[in-house]
């Protein structure tokens, strides 16, 4: 969910890039408290260290959180579950 000022939400989902879910996969296996991420330099100015595109992080072995950025805005947070056999991960 993203608030909008006071009285207004607006619910957005994302889905994964085939890149993304090579991290998130990569995670699984890795222990709790693990942040794994998809950073690029600044389009805009060369000297800034940006916010990472994309970042997912471990909370426990079935779970975890993914964020979607901007370079300078932070964006959406999702919690995820891993899935059973058959299935990758939902939400």
């Amino acid at each position: 969910m993203v608030h909008y000022g006071r009285d207004s939400t607006i619910s957005c989902m994302k889905t994964f890039s085939d890149r993304e879910i090579k991290l998130v996969r990569k995670l699984r296996d890795l222990p709790s408290q693990t942040t794994l991420q998809i950073q690029e330099a600044c389009v805009l100015h060369s000297y800034c260290s940006p916010l990472p595109l994309f970042r997912v992080y471990k909370i426990d072995d079935s779970s975890f959180e993914a964020q979607w950025n901007e370079f300078h805005t932070p964006g959406i947070k999702q919690l995820f579950k891993f899935g059973e056999s058959g299935s990758e991960f939902f939400e």
